[in-house]
């Protein structure tokens, strides 16, 4: 009499394993019989099934671990024809069995389908079907093989002939299954970006207290002295302190996510249930009129680079903004339509947004030469770091407090302190310590919210755009030489000057013209 193991789960599974030995040790020494990889408790000598002739009966001995027999803890039994057996907690299973005929390696297709049926619920389809198969060609009589091999033929051009009729049954499934999946994976992604979700919304001003406040107003008002010294001996940078800082606006954008399933997309909800919405503050400034404004790539595509958002766009979720808007001082809310954002082509992180702003807004100058002459000298940086929170720290407590009461969200308070004249950005001074081919190195102070801000030189012009901030309130920050932004004004031009030549040649209309019309330059700049 001979044991045979149907392995139902393991680096064996789907296999029915006759064995001659009469002592079978089992675990992951190197002379086991049945070796089990050394993970999670699996011991060397795990446990032993034993023939003893006396009793004619095969004995089972849990050695160095746990075992489980028809899941009862056992540390010695009798194995009965059937028994599952299984080695350690959660740990590979076994169906046990005799083999009556010694030498006999035939076993009937009745058993081999209830085996397979059996793996089948515990290691899924592909270690049954391949137990099947191992079965019906190493355990089965030539007979068997013969009529085993004249049904897979029948049954692959029955497949064949009926392909056709059911492939939209079986795609219309395979596809609700895809949903599923599909689903089940946003849900899972969204679980874990639910606290990343509420960490954003944490930062918005009605959550700040006023310890942190009263902190960030009086480092904020040791910082204007500084920079009220400078201006005092610098005509250029009065200039930027008293106009140009005017030009400089505060943008508030929040965005969601939608998933196509079954071909209608749906919001993405949050870990709560609500519509997954995230809302970040940046920086712009105006370069040209009719309402060009510059600002960085990741404040006009929040979602470009962003390690926070990452899992989902693997999802094939899309990204769209809810809402967009440009703030600049003494001025309300403005939208901003992002189909009208254009953005860099190199991968550098600059964007253009355009905007409906009357002639009142100054327009910063650009610088127009080389900037390594720079090097060494003192910078100005304009922006919104640390968001509304630095707005509410410079404003008298009490108008504060009563913006903040009448608000009931982000848009909202940004309208009301827009009406109380609070917006307008942080100034901040350092030296330009490094010009690079594509990036400025200066430690002027920001932090976020400070991104898309313009970096002005000792002359009064705007040599570059912030675009990375070190996470506290000091330390080096770089910026995009303004070059780059520059180009893509260029750019924009060029769309539009060449966008206007084919609407006239269309309105002309001759039909040699006709045949020969290009379809029109669409910006980029999608959200």
């Amino acid at each position: 009499m001979r044991a045979q193991l149907l392995h139902l789960t393991g680096p064996h599974r789907g296999k029915t394993i006759l064995y001659d030995e009469t002592t079978i040790l089992i675990g992951s020494a190197t002379d086991a019989i049945v070796r089990y990889p050394a993970r999670g408790d699996m011991k060397e000598r795990h446990a032993q099934i034993e023939f003893v002739e006396e009793g004619c009966s095969f004995y089972l001995r849990a050695i160095d671990g746990q075992v489980f027999v028809n899941r009862q803890e056992v540390r010695e039994v009798i194995l009965e024809h059937g028994d599952l057996v299984e080695i350690g907690v959660a740990g590979p299973k076994f169906r046990f069995r005799f083999a009556e005929s010694e030498g006999s390696v035939c076993k009937p297709v009745r058993q081999m389908l209830t085996d397979a049926a059996e793996v089948h619920g515990e290691s899924g389809l592909w270690a049954s079907t391949h137990g099947l198969r191992t079965d019906l060609l190493t355990q089965s009589t030539f007979a068997t093989k013969v009529i085993a091999i004249i049904f897979a033929t029948t049954l692959f051009f029955a497949a064949a002939f009926l392909g056709a009729a059911l492939s939209s049954s079986r795609a219309a499934r395979q596809q609700e299954d895809l949903s599923r999946q599909r689903t089940q994976q946003y849900e899972a992604q969204l679980r874990t970006l639910g606290q990343q979700v509420e960490n954003f919304r944490h930062d918005q001003a009605g959550h700040v207290s006023r310890e942190e406040l009263d902190t960030l107003r009086v480092d904020l008002a040791r910082r204007a002295t500084i920079i009220d010294t400078i201006a005092e001996q610098n005509t250029a940078l009065q200039r930027v302190l008293d106009e140009y800082s005017q030009g400089v606006c505060m943008i508030h954008g929040t965005y969601t996510f939608y998933a196509e399933i079954d071909k209608i997309p749906a919001q993405i909800a949050d870990a709560s249930g609500a519509p997954l919405e995230i809302e970040y503050i940046g920086t712009g400034f105006l370069v040209a009129q009719p309402g060009q404004i510059i600002t960085n790539r990741h404040v006009a595509q929040p979602w470009w680079k962003s390690d926070d958002v990452a899992p989902l766009l693997a999802q094939n979720l899309t990204p769209k903004f809810v809402s967009l808007t440009a703030t600049f001082p003494g001025r309300p809310p403005i939208e901003i339509d992002p189909a009208a954002i254009l953005l860099s082509e190199d991968d550098v992180d600059v964007a253009i947004m355009a905007i409906n702003i009357d002639e009142g807004v100054p327009v910063l100058p650009l610088h127009d030469k080389d900037l390594s002459a720079m090097r060494g000298q003192r910078v100005i940086l304009l922006g919104y770091p640390t968001g509304l929170n630095a707005l509410l720290a410079r404003a008298e407590p009490n108008v504060a407090q009563e913006a903040i009461a009448l608000a009931t969200d982000t848009s909202t308070l940004i309208a009301e302190l827009a009406k109380r004249n609070i917006i307008s950005p942080v100034i901040t001074q350092g030296a330009l310590n490094e010009v690079r081919p594509k990036r400025l190195v200066y430690d002027a102070e920001t932090t976020s919210g400070g991104s898309g801000g313009p970096v002005f030189g000792p002359d009064g012009t705007v040599i570059g755009v912030n675009f990375a901030i070190t996470r506290d309130f000091d330390g080096s920050n770089f910026g995009v030489p303004i070059e780059f932004a520059r180009r893509l004004l260029a750019r924009q031009e060029s769309n539009e000057t060449t966008t206007e030549e084919l609407g006239a040649r269309d309105e002309r209309g001759s039909p040699e013209e006709a045949s020969e019309k290009k379809e029109p330059v669409v910006q980029d700049g999608r959200p």
